[in-house]
């Protein structure tokens, strides 16, 4: 049986792509064939861009094994503030993993909102990121399928954030297994929200049934409307950033008040027609 972590490379890259190419495949085939989804889509996929997205999330998914490696060493040679006490050998450690992960959500969100942001700067966006936006519309396969270097600028806060608070070692694997989930799941093509597996939207669920998630945490919607219109749509989790900075797209809260809207009623909704950032 594989550890969790300290098994090195092979490990790790194992578990990197069983974690990625199962949540791509269960999202993509499995899912819309059980269940009915409503597409946040407008247009079709083109032929073999599966296959296409599939094979070059290989690199990327490198990238990833080699950044766990290298926490891996950094824990071994006591680096960093990496720590593998028992998570809940006490009230006080559990609640401190709750916090990690809190904390874990909103340090990535800021990290991935303002490195997109400097991938979509032209030189560097025609060189590195345009690799990710070839799929327009994009599959559950899409979520890795980018540039090797742009996995080195967007997977580097997996380091940083060792050295900014004291993290759990099977902590910080699980965490980021989900996050690679998470990327998955934002290239579904059809809304997940408010069912996104999170502990704010578990929150924000208790707390405001199914129009509360819209307003503050991310959508598929969200990121989809972002192969569409590039210029908006920067974060990940939640949608602070794109408000406070102006990239948020005119159209997308009444979009996702159609959406959830017609969920409240039980109802299905096609993805509404929004129109170009103007």
């Amino acid at each position: 049986m594989w550890p969790l972590y300290g098994g090195g490379f092979g490990v790790a890259f194992a578990q990197a792509c069983i974690v990625y190419y199962t949540a791509a495949t269960l999202l993509h085939l499995v899912v819309p064939a059980v269940a009915p989804v409503a597409s946040v889509q407008s247009g079709k996929t083109k032929p073999g861009q599966e296959l296409r997205e599939a094979r070059s999330s290989i690199g990327p998914l490198a990238v990833k094994a080699a950044v766990w490696t290298l926490v891996e060493r950094m824990h071994a040679s006591g680096h960093g503030l990496l720590y593998s006490d028992p998570v809940f050998s006490s009230w006080s450690n559990a609640a401190y993993a709750l916090f990690t992960i809190i904390a874990l959500d909103y340090l990535h969100d800021t990290w991935f909102y303002w490195t997109h942001r400097f991938l979509h700067w032209a030189p560097v966006y025609r060189n590195i990121h345009l690799m990710h936006h070839k799929s327009t519309v994009p599959t559950a396969y899409c979520g890795y399928s980018f540039h090797v270097v742009e996995a080195v600028i967007v997977f580097a806060n997996e380091v940083i954030v060792c050295y900014l608070l004291p993290v759990h070692m099977g902590l910080h694997r699980v965490y980021h297994m989900y996050t690679t989930m998470i990327h998955v799941g934002g290239h579904a093509g059809y809304e997940m929200a408010p069912f996104i597996p999170s502990l704010e939207g578990f929150l924000a669920l208790l707390i405001g049934g199914w129009q509360f998630p819209a307003s503050c945490l991310n959508t598929v919607r969200h990121h989809d409307m972002h192969h569409r219109f590039p210029n908006v749509h920067f974060s990940l989790y939640m949608t602070h950033w794109d408000r406070l900075m102006g990239t948020e797209h005119k159209g997308y809260s009444d979009a996702v008040e159609q959406h959830f809207s017609g969920k409240v009623k039980g109802k299905g909704v096609a993805a509404p027609v929004v129109a170009p950032a103007g």
